[in-house]
């Protein structure tokens, strides 16, 4: 008894992350930083990228650091909103990969 309890609280779950997931991956941001617009859902996929063209004209390690900057960005961005969805979802228990 107590293992098919436990099978379907583990059906509801796998129900629960998967609804995470296709809201994450519906959930869009846009960031701006320096010159550079990153847009990125919550799942830490990167759907575009816009440099300007002043950016442009400056020195290759000018830009190569206001790029990994704005991606670091982005990526915080990212992981906070995916960090609260998974609390809301799994009630603030701590699970592996989320």
């Amino acid at each position: 008894m107590e293992l098919f309890k436990m099978a379907k609280e583990a059906m509801a779950m796998r129900s629960k992350i998967s609804e995470m997931d296709k809201k994450l991956k519906a959930h869009i941001i846009d960031v701006e930083y320096k010159e550079v617009k990153i847009r990125i859902n919550a799942k830490n996929e990167f759907l575009s990228l816009n440099i300007s063209q002043d950016l442009l004209n400056e020195k290759k390690e000018n830009i190569e650091k206001v790029i990994l900057g704005a991606f670091e960005e982005a990526r915080k961005k990212a992981q906070s909103v995916m960090s609260e969805e998974a609390k809301r979802i799994t009630g603030g228990m701590k699970i592996p990969g989320l």
